[in-house]
């Protein structure tokens, strides 16, 4: 079961390659940023801002006109791999 620090693991590699290839850009800022509050962040703090900061990534990247390359691509898709993560990080919160 995947675990909140490899979603943090995930959002620093991503941020690291966006800032060798893409530095500068909003994308890129807002990846840091995120990751920077996310590891401060518990249970349902951290699901919501994980799953708002799957969509706000995506949107910023988009808007941007930001092209991928394979290395970036792969990392995306990790990161957004754990979208489903949800409550199984912290199953004692429950619904």
């Amino acid at each position: 079961m995947a675990q909140k620090a490899d979603v943090i693991e995930a959002m620093k590699e991503l941020s690291t390659a966006l800032d060798k290839y893409h530095p500068n850009t909003e994308t890129t800022h807002y990846v840091k940023k995120t990751m920077v509050e996310l590891q401060k962040s518990e249970a349902v703090d951290f699901i919501g801002g994980f799953s708002y900061f799957l969509t706000k990534s995506s949107m910023l990247r988009t808007s941007e006109g930001i092209e991928l390359n394979d290395i970036e691509r792969k990392l995306w898709h990790k990161l957004a791999s754990y979208k489903d993560v949800g409550y199984k990080l912290f199953p004692g919160i429950g619904m």
